[in-house]
């Protein structure tokens, strides 16, 4: 894999992503998330189903713990989306021909010195 700004860009999305995932989202929100979701559709299947008063009850009640829990809902979506791109960045970074790795260059001639040469002609002639 070839180190550039879009690798570099693509890991740091990906490693943010994952610390936004295990610290910012505990897993003790989805608990209360899967049962506002399941009250919400039951409200709505109760509503459809004419009982409206305990359709609007239950569908409520259900709606405003998912409210509740859409910070947590937005944060997990917020880091997937960070470590989808991230990879996506990394993937298509690596894929670049026209950018150089780290490979040493070789020095030009303009900066070589012929230090090394005069020493030894110096020392020969001690």
């Amino acid at each position: 894999m070839k180190i550039n700004k879009k690798t570099i860009g693509g890991f740091l999305l990906i490693v943010f992503g994952i610390s936004v995932f295990f610290g910012g989202g505990s897993f003790g929100f989805i608990i209360p998330l899967a049962i506002g979701s399941l009250m919400t559709y039951a409200g709505i299947k109760r509503f459809a189903a004419g009982k409206t008063i305990t359709g609007i009850i239950v569908g409520g009640i259900g709606a405003i713990m998912l409210i509740c829990s859409l910070p947590f809902v937005v944060g997990i979506a917020l880091a997937a989306a960070m470590v989808y791109y991230g990879w996506k960045l990394m993937k298509n970074g690596s894929a670049d021909n026209g950018v150089s790795s780290f490979d040493p260059e070789p020095a030009s001639a303009a900066y070589q010195s012929h230090f090394d040469d005069e020493w030894e002609e110096f020392l020969k002639k001690k």
